[in-house]
């Protein structure tokens, strides 16, 4: 599982001091009718931001921290770009954009640290997997997770064709030549079908190298293959990716829509994703039992300062305004929409993973407490 720390987003906005720091979070759509109403919905999420910054600071300061706000609503190239969200930060000399392949909350925050709890479950691999599309002749890689998928690109293109693959090594199906007697003939010497099993079986060895290659190896995401049923069990019995799952998506896979895929793909990994959750919880479960877990926000936020936290699990539709003192611990709860003012488990997520801890977004069914938070410790 990626430590979302190791991000260049979240570094970068780790490494930002200037105050105040301004956080929006949009869900967007792709398709009418919905798209319509995106960047509607970004003015009402900028003019919250407006309506919490006139309490802090006068209009000429106000004005320049939201110009890049106002432009970016009139950039019609960023907007036909959109995916499923978008997420933008703001703070004085600093203007990042971040087009999100998952859907997001309506957030807009002023706080004296960016808002980026929303960006830990995009970023970690609870629910992450990759789908190889896969028949006889053609291959084709994707990553994603319940809400899409994208394509992987191979060296040579978006897809793995086995008669670029073998090229020369392609069986001439049923033939041979032969020379008997100084006459050059051809003669049959096997079945059309053992030359093309033997092909798609080469083929499917090639695609198995270049897949751990340049996802399984690096990721060590679940991999997940669909295919039609011949298919798909031979390439079971030729892989060495480890990270193969047994279960497999049965179907022709350039027969369908991608968003039939998507859905199929869930439906078959949802297990795996939920399996991995459910060891994370027995393992605080355990950790509680030796008085190692905990749930209580002053005892977490106290435990975070002081570098003793391992993982933090924290409900991703929860927010506790308030602000941590990140030399003692203290924690004062306050109201959100002031500006100096952030969720305290946005912050404490912030704090564990400066000091070396883990960070895991969970939702609201599967949350190990009720507390919106709960932590195993290091000692």
């Amino acid at each position: 599982m990626m430590n979302v720390a190791q991000s260049p987003l979240i570094q970068d906005l780790f490494s930002i001091t200037s105050k105040p720091c301004l956080s929006l979070y949009l869900p967007t759509h792709r398709t009418q009718p919905e798209r319509r109403d995106d960047q509607t919905r970004y003015r009402q999420l900028v003019r919250t931001l407006s309506d919490s910054l006139k309490t802090a600071y006068a209009d000429d300061g106000m004005t320049d921290l939201l110009a890049p706000f106002r432009a970016l609503e009139r950039d019609d190239a960023f907007w036909n770009s959109r995916r499923q969200g978008l997420a933008v930060f703001r703070a004085p000399g600093v203007f990042i954009t971040q087009h999100l392949d998952r859907s997001v909350p309506e957030i807009a925050v002023v706080a004296d640290h960016f808002h980026v709890k929303p960006l830990f479950r995009l970023l970690q691999t609870l629910e992450d997997y990759n789908v190889l599309c896969l028949t006889r002749e053609s291959a084709q890689l994707f990553v994603g997770n319940r809400d899409g998928l994208e394509e992987v690109s191979f060296a040579t293109g978006p897809m793995l064709l086995i008669n670029e693959i073998l090229g020369d090594e392609l069986s001439d199906p049923g033939f041979s030549n032969s020379n008997s007697g100084g006459t050059e003939r051809t003669v049959p010497h096997t079945t059309i079908e053992d030359e093309v099993d033997k092909d798609t079986e080469r083929f499917f060895r090639h695609v198995d190298r270049l897949v751990m290659e340049i996802a399984s190896r690096a990721t060590g995401l679940p991999l997940v293959v669909a295919s039609l049923p011949e298919q798909a069990a031979l390439f079971h019995r030729i892989s060495r990716n480890p990270n193969l799952v047994d279960a497999s998506i049965i179907v022709n896979p350039f027969g369908i829509e991608l968003r039939d895929l998507v859905q199929r793909a869930w439906e078959t990994m949802r297990p795996f994703a939920l399996a991995e959750s459910q060891t994370l919880i027995e393992a605080y479960d355990e950790a509680a039992g030796h008085h190692d877990g905990i749930d209580g926000i002053f005892s977490i936020a106290q435990a975070a300062v002081e570098g003793r936290i391992a993982t933090l699990f924290v409900e991703d539709s929860r927010q506790i305004p308030g602000k941590i003192d990140e030399l003692t611990g203290k924690v004062v709860f306050d109201d959100l929409a002031m500006t100096d003012v952030n969720d305290l488990l946005d912050d404490i997520a912030r704090i564990v993973l400066k000091h070396g801890g883990t960070v895991i977004v969970l939702p609201t069914n599967i949350m190990p407490t009720s507390t919106g938070a709960a932590a195993i410790l290091r000692y």
